[in-house]
């Protein structure tokens, strides 16, 4: 059974977002973030502008500060991490305390696992069925354990499988006109374009175009790439790019 936790149906999408990511494991390099990574994926094809990715530590005040600048700036913020049974697993109080709420038992999620656990619903288990007081469970295929959407804020697992499977819960809470990317494949040095890929860029202020290099050196490479949420821009843009390089390379013959 898939579970959807949503806006009403007459609530606007949200057109801006930004991601939160708990734990001293990425901040270590434990862990090999992967969720802001999905997340951007997501608001991308949804045509929702992504502003900001931020990690923090597993320090409440951090985590409540953090969050508090974040939802008052964006329309949503998607919190990841930080919801386990363990004693560093914080997030659910720092979100409660952030919107001055009770951290309760959620007694639909508690009666779930009465059910499911018997006797052997243990204190870690029970942790897990705390939500911020008027939070709505976010409930996925992937686990029995819930996330929480409450105000402007969706907190989910850090746990990449779980995280993508409650994430698809609610992503048609998120849109606009979808962003389209085109890419452009260069041979060339940087340096030998940097003026010309400005006064593009100048020209075109609804085309979002970054240059990337793979290789630099004696034989460089790399892309040019292009978004936008109109294809005609895009497509005007991108031309004037490869015209821009075939001069560039013509000169150089």
């Amino acid at each position: 059974m898939v579970y959807t936790v949503g806006m009403p149906s007459n609530a606007r999408l949200h057109q801006t977002s930004a991601i939160l990511v708990i734990g001293n494991e990425v901040l270590s390099g434990r862990t090999r973030e992967a969720n802001a990574y999905l997340a951007a994926e997501k608001m991308f094809e949804r045509g929702c502008k992504l502003s900001e990715i931020v990690v923090v530590p597993d320090v409440k005040n951090d985590i409540t500060h953090t969050l508090n600048r974040l939802r008052y700036r964006y329309d949503a913020v998607i919190t990841s991490g930080g919801i386990g049974p363990t004693h560093d697993d914080i997030t659910m109080e720092a979100i409660a305390e952030s919107f001055g709420v009770l951290l309760l038992e959620h007694e639909a999620t508690l009666r779930q696992l009465h059910a499911r656990y018997g006797d052997r619903l243990n204190v870690g288990r029970r942790r897990m069925a705390r939500l911020p007081e008027t939070a709505e469970p976010i409930l996925c295929e992937a686990s029995f354990m819930p996330g929480a959407h409450i105000g402007n804020v969706y907190v989910l697992a850090g746990v990449p499988t779980i995280f993508a499977s409650q994430l698809e819960t609610f992503l048609d809470d998120f849109g606009g006109i979808p962003y389209i990317r085109h890419e452009i494949g260069v041979v060339l040095a940087e340096s030998l374009f940097a003026k010309e890929l400005s006064d593009i860029q100048a020209q075109f202020p609804s085309v979002e175009i970054g240059s990337y290099p793979k290789v630099c050196g004696d034989k460089p490479c790399g892309k040019i790439c292009l978004s936008a949420q109109h294809d005609g821009a895009l497509r005007a843009a991108k031309e004037t790019v490869l015209t821009m390089l075939q001069n560039i390379h013509a000169n150089q013959k």
